[in-house]
């Protein structure tokens, strides 16, 4: 197969600033999954921005089955990061509430993606930053919130919904 002789274009101003958006999200992020899988950090989010919360709750939350929330729980009550409650009116119903290493681990990820992306703002000026938040308002104004629990979750916004 020959190569596409047609010379690329510059990306998109938008695709190039959410690719560089997406960049600081992951470098932040980065050192709490060297000690925390994905699907744990997400459950430790919702535990930090809400509070203790039942494990059924958390389940569907996150759009797990119960028994794969419990694998992730247990993994975070084993490694110190939540601990568990169980109900002394039904046995069945268990709280999970996260400790101060997960606060730490979550407020660590959140601090830096905030300094990151003002120090980006600080190097604009007032009419970009004014301009840049304008847009951002647009987009959050019109785009279809539906599927971003993900995102959500991760980024630690929406999720005290």
């Amino acid at each position: 197969m020959d190569a596409d002789p047609t010379p690329r274009t510059d990306p998109d101003p938008v695709v190039a600033a959410s690719t560089i958006g997406l960049g600081i999200v992951i470098r932040t992020l980065a050192p709490a999954l060297e000690q925390v899988t994905l699907q744990q950090y997400r459950v430790l989010v919702l535990l930090v921005t809400r509070g203790p919360m039942r494990a059924g709750d958390l389940a569907t939350e996150l759009g797990l089955l119960p028994s794969g929330t419990t694998r992730i729980v247990d993994r975070l009550v084993r490694d110190g990061f939540v601990e568990k409650h169980v109900s002394r009116t039904s046995g069945r119903e268990v709280t999970v509430t996260a400790l101060e290493r997960s606060q730490a681990l979550v407020t660590h990820v959140l601090d830096r993606r905030q300094a990151e992306f003002l120090a980006v703002l600080r190097r604009m000026s007032s009419e970009e930053r004014t301009a840049v938040r304008r847009a951002a308002e647009a987009i959050v104004r019109v785009a279809d919130t539906g599927p971003l629990l993900d995102a959500e979750l991760l980024l630690a916004t929406g999720a005290g919904r």
